[in-house]
């Protein structure tokens, strides 16, 4: 055997086990070994060598079965890891029922959701403004009759308050009633007016132009429907022009002021709904409107105040009554939701 001869025979083996390498498919290969070529066995998996894992932080692993967790000092126990079945990337961390019920684990489903950003507030009831009324003598004159006698009497609409005597106000009455006699259309306005400007009401005006005859003590009735807050006179009190009398606030409707602290009041707008919780009468409206957004802030507390309308119709609410407020501010858009105890939190926050 010469030389070539050896070298051939070297390449012709060298090109037989590349092809048995590469599974017996190149070109030749049935020539070269006479069959066609048999799959590969799968390879046989390696032994899972044991890792250890703290059962109450189980993010902490090792591979040591003498460390302990650095974060609560506990013994690691031993965790299995298994080939996962099916095409997945790796093995996966199998834990038993019992670890699984020691460390509180449990599961929860991925999920799309609008998050609402709500602040909570604290505040108080106080009298809606808007429904008070007062009554303020507008010539001398004398009270009498006077039906209202104590504060805290409720008074109807249209009902009798009192009867006032003015000699001023019966001497327009009889310039009024002149101008109607004599049928002087001018004149008759103007004593109209007169009646009006002294605080004579359209239906004690009705009254003297179907009568003809002057009303000497002049009957005085509420505008509106409400419970007597404040009178300061008595029957038969001398009264001026300008002379508070008494003055009427309904309750129908109360505000309540919140107090909302200052990074927190740019999420608030007028006409928001919020929820409210009075401890003193549970049966009271549970919603209310941000009415007012108070333009000021306390340097001391670093507060605004909102003035939020509630409807009171049952009479529950009083003034200086105390309110939780939940200002709901949106859901704005959907995102991926988790449990927060699925999150591991580090020195980022």
């Amino acid at each position: 055997m010469n030389k070539s001869t050896v070298l051939c025979g070297a390449l012709a083996l060298l090109t037989l086990l590349a092809i048995n390498a590469c599974g017996g498919n190149g070109p030749g290969a049935e020539a070269l070994q006479g069959a066609s070529p048999e799959p590969a066995a799968s390879p046989m998996p390696a032994a899972a060598e044991p890792i250890y894992a703290c059962p109450m932080h189980p993010h902490v692993v090792s591979g040591d079965p003498d460390h302990t967790c650095p974060i609560c000092g506990m013994d690691l126990v031993a965790v299995s890891i298994e080939p996962q079945s099916g095409s997945g990337p790796g093995p996966i961390v199998q834990v038993s029922p019992e670890m699984i019920q020691t460390m509180g684990v449990r599961t929860a489903p991925v999920e799309t959701a609008y998050l609402d950003q709500s602040v909570r507030a604290f505040g108080n009831v106080v009298s809606n403004e808007r429904l008070e009324s007062v009554s303020v003598a507008r010539l001398e004159g004398w009270i009498e009759d006077l039906a209202v006698r104590a504060q805290g009497d409720d008074v109807a609409r249209g009902e009798l308050l009192y009867r006032v005597y003015s000699p001023a106000l019966i001497a327009a009455q009889k310039d009024f009633l002149a101008a109607l006699e004599a049928g002087r259309g001018t004149r008759i306005d103007s004593g109209r007016q007169r009646l009006i400007s002294d605080g004579m009401q359209a239906a004690a005006i009705d009254q003297l132009v179907e009568s003809r005859e002057v009303i000497e003590r002049l009957p005085v009735y509420a505008e509106a429907a409400g419970t007597v807050a404040d009178l300061a006179v008595r029957d038969g009190d001398y009264v001026k022009p300008g002379t508070p009398i008494m003055r009427l606030q309904s309750y129908a409707g109360v505000w309540v002021i919140a107090s909302i602290p200052e990074a927190d009041l740019a999420l608030v707008a007028a006409g928001q709904t919020v929820s409210l919780d009075f401890p003193s009468a549970p049966e009271a409206a549970e919603q209310g409107t941000v009415d007012y957004i108070y333009p000021t802030i306390d340097p001391r507390t670093r507060t605004a105040d909102v003035r939020i309308e509630v409807d009171n119709a049952s009479g529950a609410l009083r003034p200086g009554a105390y309110a939780d407020i939940q200002f709901s501010l949106g859901a704005g858009v959907s995102r991926l939701s988790v449990p927060t105890e699925a999150l591991l939190r580090d020195s980022r926050g």
